[in-house]
């Protein structure tokens, strides 16, 4: 039997947050590029508290180009032998499995991992993602430049492992957290008004904060 009773609104605090960072040797993800996922993180942010949750660092197939390297320190010595994303597939689905998928350039990492599921026969990640670039465009609208770095340092958050997917997932969820109180101080205390503030056309802002 099917009921027709809404769904009620989800708070905010009761919301189960999936960050996720990928490390990858291209910036192009399959069919538009050969870039293949090196590294992949997933950092938990739930009722106020960030722990990291899943992390891999993979065997990608294919040689790292030396900009990749000098970038994340990740060499091809490093990742031989390790683990293929077929291996960890499924793991990482239920580690985001029920939660709300969140990416710094959300886009990006949501591309890498739908592509490599989709390589190796598994369904992508559902559901829609919250990218915190987006978010701090709607509530940080005097901050210019929204890098990971920009916003690292806007909010204090220490990123001890910079290009590396734990390191960049933790620091992501930590700047989502105080992006979400931002959103509360401006009245948004659901799921949902959360979504219609980041899919908010740019035109309708700046967001009024009461008084």
């Amino acid at each position: 039997m099917t009921s027709n009773a809404a769904i009620p609104p989800l708070p905010l605090e009761h919301c189960r947050f999936a960050v996720v960072d990928v490390e990858t040797t291209g910036t192009k993800a399959p069919p538009a590029g050969g870039g293949r996922i090196l590294e992949v993180a997933v950092a938990i942010l739930e009722g106020g508290t960030v722990h990291l949750a899943f992390h891999a660092l993979l065997d990608p197939g294919i040689s790292i180009t030396p900009w990749v390297t000098r970038l994340t320190g990740i060499t091809d010595a490093l990742v031989a032998g390790r683990q293929r994303f077929a291996d960890v597939v499924f793991d990482l689905g239920r580690t985001l499995e029920g939660a709300v998928f969140v990416a710094h350039n959300a886009r990006f990492d949501w591309g890498f991992l739908a592509a490599e599921c989709a390589a190796v026969g598994v369904p992508g990640p559902g559901g829609k993602p919250v990218c915190t670039v987006r978010l701090t465009r709607r509530l940080v609208p005097e901050l210019r430049h929204r890098s990971l770095d920009d916003l690292a340092s806007f909010f204090g958050v220490d990123n001890a492992a910079r290009h590396r997917a734990f390191g960049d997932a933790l620091a992501t969820a930590y700047i989502l957290r105080s992006l979400l109180w931002r959103a509360r101080e401006r009245g948004v205390e659901t799921l949902e008004e959360l979504r219609e503030l980041h899919d908010r056309p740019r035109h309708r802002l700046p967001i009024s904060i009461p008084s």
